[in-house]
Order: structure tokens, then C-alpha cells, then sequence
């Protein structure tokens, strides 16, 4: 079964998870070894993430219906 979601809600959940991100990318950095290839491809996801949001939420995107 599949919840309706509405762009609003989708936008905060995407959010939410690119906080989910931050606080990853912090704990990988308070580790005493660093994983590079850890931190590496959890950059690249964070960047990807950051920017579909920002795209999604530029009004300028949006296309009439």
C-alpha cells in the first residue's frame, strides 16, 4: 500500500534525510581510523541529495499543469 504524499512532505522527508547524512558524516569523522572510501561515498550521496533538493525546491522547476 503506498501513502499519497504531496510534494511538501516529500521535500521534508528528504530533508530529514540529508540531516540523517550530517550526523553520519559527523560520527564517521570522530572515529580514531578513517574509512576514506567510507567517507568518500558518503559525500558524493550527501552532494547528489543536497542538490535534487535544491532543484526540487526551486520554484522555477515547476511545471504547470
Amino acid at each position: 500500500m503506498c501513502m499519497p504524499l504531496d510534494d511538501t512532505a516529500m521535500i521534508c522527508w528528504l530533508r530529514r534525510q540529508i540531516r540523517v547524512l550530517e550526523a553520519w558524516r559527523e560520527e564517521l569523522a570522530t572515529r580514531p581510523e578513517i574509512d576514506i572510501s567510507a567517507v568518500t561515498r558518503l559525500e558524493s550521496h550527501y552532494a547528489w541529495l543536497t542538490f535534487e533538493v535544491a532543484r526540487l525546491e526551486d520554484p522555477s522547476n515547476r511545471q504547470a499543469a
